[in-house]
């Protein structure tokens, strides 16, 4: 039998995305809590059996308090969840602009949004997720370099404009690697993402594996901008 979800707070954009997921995997929605067989809280200060959050964000009172680190929106419609950076590039490459040199290199863990609600998905649909009260980190696995996105989000651009224009050279054709994940020379602390991992191979999944590249993310980002 199918859960019969209730979602309850302000991200009106993240719940419509969590929501359409859930529903190819067959949960049934509520308007009324006390019919419901699991209430979501999305945003800070919402309750429910499942509070998510964003950031330093805090939560209300839940079982399940899952925070999101480094969400990557392709479509910049949650640039507040943190990733205004990488849409703010893309939009001053697309028009040929330099960006300022960075003052110091940032180190972040980006996960694309597609991979952040099928995780959520195994763990609202999975009734085993919610037997035990944890405190649940998303976040990518790999530390990207501010540098080294920006350097690929350059070459993608520089491609995509090359083929318009009829531009190609061998070189801009050769096969270039994707973005470099440096190991950061001072501490660059990930969240820990033990819980996560360790939850998902409990309802039956491999465990948490991002499985959209940065590079695509990156290819989705420019594809939205230039709607």
């Amino acid at each position: 039998m199918s859960n019969r979800i209730h979602f309850v707070g302000n991200e009106e954009y993240f719940i419509q995305i969590l929501r359409d997921r859930l529903l190819r995997a067959g949960a049934l929605f509520t308007d009324e809590p006390a019919n419901s067989d699991i209430v979501i809280a999305v945003g800070g200060g919402f309750s429910g059996d499942i509070s998510i959050v964003y950031g330093d964000q805090e939560p209300g009172s839940a079982d399940i308090v899952i925070t999101i680190h480094d969400l990557l929106s392709p479509d910049g419609k949650l640039t507040h969840w943190g990733d205004s950076e990488l849409h703010d590039w893309a939009k001053t490459i697309m028009k040929g602009d330099e960006i300022s040199p960075l003052k110091r290199q940032n180190y972040r863990f980006w996960v694309n949004i597609r991979d952040v609600c099928d995780a959520l998905c195994i763990l609202i649909m999975d009734d085993r997720s919610r037997k035990m009260k944890r405190i649940i980190n998303i976040a990518g696995r790999r530390a990207w370099p501010s540098a080294s996105i920006i350097q690929e989000m350059e070459m993608l651009w520089g491609r995509y404009s090359n083929s318009l224009n009829h531009s190609h050279t061998v070189k801009s054709l050769s096969s270039v690697p994707g973005p470099a994940v440096d190991v950061p020379r001072e501490r660059t602390e990930r969240p820990d993402l033990s819980s996560l991992h360790d939850c998902l191979r409990q309802c039956g999944s491999e465990g948490w594996h991002p499985l959209v590249p940065m590079r695509v993310s990156l290819m989705e980002i420019f594809a939205h901008a230039n709607n």
